[in-house]
């Protein structure tokens, strides 16, 4: 009979004191273990110096104290499901992103960080996204995309290279979020995406562009969405109306084109990179024991962390990918298998990380800031269903209805209207269902798990009030004066948010306004205005919202014909 041996279980224990603190991925740990740091007063001081560790991060945020812990907490558990694991660059890319938003900095080293701070090509990376400035968004939609696997699907291909001569001059109408996925995963096309629009630059003479659009005024952030279409719905874009004067632009212009190019290459460069080499391992310092790693600046030496460096960069330069492998494998090999359980499950978590992280930032950018959104967020705690009807505002056309949304929670399906179609997300069964009303046909396609993460939007996100990120900093919601309601709403108030949008045609300024109803706190309206230069402000578009109950989106769903 072998003796327990109880300097060996806390060995073991290590792995599992950030789970035990925070229960988030028990089904993966063993109730031994979990049993021995209950019992073991070693390890439970162990446990709480992370805890102190962990709390000396917490307390550098700023904001919103509640929403800001939750977001970093919540942060701080995907970086330390690699306690003890070995992290290399193709880990650490899946973090890339998510590193990039400021609101998201962490002042503690942790198993994630301490791998930057020893990699020379993923610290290159990160300041390389860092130098974008993209919207937060943006950064949680590239985090998607870095959690995909890249392949090549000869039937998908052949759809996706039909449609490539229109994402190529940007006209994304009528291109299902499926194809414009493949896009950006697949390295075969993405290519020939490429080189269409290359040709189309080089076709361009030099200041062919006419439009008063200045080049200097066309950000990284702006043409992102071109280069990195992954997660867009063209039927359902919101945004649409305000893209036309930028699309214009990008496609007669052989500068900005070169930008959209150098874009390409920065994004699907970090995508792609091979490994460098480095790999890192953190562990959790015994007490009394100082680091393995000796730096210049004494990295590591407050705290009581341990962590392993290994250096095969000169190797890997010109050794293709498995060999790396091979190499990792090597180093040691007993750790290596109790974490061989990360790899199947962490690139589905960190995609579904990229959304649940950007909708805790939009939680506490609103609730530090605007007294409206924490109002807003509280009623919408109430609510199951909603239907949101969309319309366009046209000095020639009058009121055209654009698009009709209705979402339940309770039942997890979407149905979007949008012209002579019918669209059923239905998130239970990972299926979209259409419908076409000219010819009376259905069509049913299973989601992926890219689109699926996609569609699984709140209603908050729905109504459009946390897109406020793209706005300048300091806009607040202010009441709006009675005297400058067009078409007042009884029983309501009228919020306003007003910036001035620099990335596009000189001084465009925006507006939002929201009809609140003064007894539910609930919004009614959501009006959309713009003005340009001198000319007058209109309203450019109008969203009513409105709350039917469940049954009545079931009924609507019938008569739709699903």
């Amino acid at each position: 009979m072998i003796a327990f041996d109880p300097k060996s279980a806390c060995e073991q224990a290590k792995a599992h004191y950030y789970e035990y603190l925070f229960g988030g991925t028990k089904k993966c740990s063993s109730t031994q273990m979990l049993g021995h740091i209950d019992k073991c007063s070693s390890c439970q001081a162990e446990v709480r110096r992370l805890k102190v560790i962990l709390a000396e991060g917490e307390e550098q945020t700023v904001g919103n104290a509640t929403q800001t812990n939750k977001a970093i907490t919540t942060y701080l558990r995907f970086h330390f499901v690699y306690l003890r694991a070995f992290v290399d660059c193709k880990i650490l890319k899946l973090f890339l992103p998510s590193l990039a938003i400021p609101a998201l900095e962490v002042s503690v080293p942790t198993p994630i960080t301490v791998h930057l701070d020893n990699c020379q090509k993923c610290t290159s990376d990160l300041k390389a996204i860092r130098r974008l400035k993209l919207t937060s968004k943006q950064l949680g939609r590239l985090g998607q995309l870095f959690a995909e696997e890249p392949g090549i699907d000869a039937h998908i291909c052949s759809e996706a290279q039909n449609t490539i001569a229109s994402v190529g001059e940007m006209a994304f109408e009528g291109i299902s979020p499926e194809i414009l996925r493949h896009l950006c995963v697949c390295p075969k096309c993405r290519e020939l995406l490429y080189e269409d629009r290359e040709g189309r630059r080089e076709k361009l003479p030099q200041n062919s562009d006419q439009s008063p659009l200045p080049c200097d005024a066309v950000s990284p952030a702006d043409i992102f969405d071109y280069v990195v279409p992954y997660g867009i719905e063209p039927d359902h874009d919101t945004n649409v109306m305000f893209r036309k004067s930028l699309t214009t632009h990008l496609i007669n212009c052989p500068r900005c084109l070169d930008k959209l190019q150098k874009l390409h290459n920065t994004l699907y460069g970090i995508l792609d990179r091979h490994e460098s080499g480095i790999v890192t391992c953190y562990n959790i310092r015994e007490s009394g024991r100082e680091s393995t790693v000796s730096t210049s600046d004494g990295l590591y030496k407050d705290w009581p962390i341990e962590v392993q460096v290994f250096d095969n960069s000169a190797e890997t330069e010109t050794v293709e990918k498995g060999v790396f492998e091979d190499f990792e494998a090597s180093l040691e090999p007993e750790p290596k298998r109790k974490f061989s359980f990360l790899r199947p499950f962490i690139k589905p978590a960190m995609a579904a990380a990229a959304v649940i992280l950007i909708a805790l930032l939009l939680n506490i950018r609103s609730a530090g800031a605007v007294d409206l959104d924490r109002m807003i967020s509280k009623a919408l705690e109430r609510i199951d269903t909603v239907c949101l009807g969309t319309f366009a505002t046209s000095d020639t056309e009058g009121v055209v209805p654009i698009q009709e949304i209705w979402i339940s929670q309770a039942l997890n399906r979407k149905l979007y209207k949008t012209g002579p179609e019918y669209i059923l997300w239905d998130i239970e069964a990972k299926s979209k269902i259409t419908r076409d009303l000219n010819t009376g046909s259905i069509t049913t396609i299973p989601l992926n798990t890219g689109v699926f993460l996609n569609v699984k939007e709140t209603i908050r996100d729905l109504l459009l009030l946390n897109s406020k990120q793209e706005v300048l900093e300091g806009a607040k919601w202010l009441p709006v004066a009675d005297e400058d309601i067009e078409n007042p709403i009884p029983g309501t108030q009228v919020y306003g948010l007003v910036w001035t949008d620099k990335s596009l045609i000189g001084s465009l300024i925006r507006k939002w306004r929201v009809y609140i109803n003064v007894e539910t706190k609930l919004p009614k309206r959501i009006e959309w205005w713009v003005k340009l230069g001198q000319e007058q402000e209109k309203c450019e578009s109008v969203t009513e919202v409105s709350y039917p109950t469940t049954d009545e989106m079931k009924a609507f769903i019938k008569k739709a014909g699903f």
